[in-house]
């Protein structure tokens, strides 16, 4: 795997069955709340509504996210008026098809 800033790996270093239960659980469930997707130079935004089981979603899976993949970067923006949050999801160079693989939906489920 390809190392960012500070030799970080890019590589989640979760096990295979702990990847799995993650799949099905919290990424799935993050999959299925994105209303949209955007590309970014190095990664994704994702725009998800502003309901508050879905911000208690985003915030469990960052939390998540960030203990098996040191090398990521989560921005959160709750737009005003109870609108839509964004949710960005970068990393250094070559991250972004770790974030498209992880965090997009799959084609199957477009």
């Amino acid at each position: 795997m390809k190392n960012g800033p500070d030799d970080m790996p890019i590589a989640c270093c979760l096990t295979s069955a702990e990847l799995r239960e993650r799949e099905a659980t919290l990424l799935t469930q993050f999959r299925s709340a994105v209303i949209e997707t955007e590309e970014l130079p190095d990664g994704y935004a994702f725009r998800i509504p502003g309901n508050s089981e879905s911000i208690t979603m985003i915030a469990e899976m960052i939390v998540a996210e960030r203990e098996c993949c040191p090398f990521l970067t989560f921005e959160l923006v709750a737009q005003p008026n109870m609108g839509p949050v964004i949710v960005r999801v970068t990393g250094p160079a070559g991250a972004k098809e770790f974030v498209k693989t992880i965090f997009c939906k799959l084609e199957a489920d477009l």
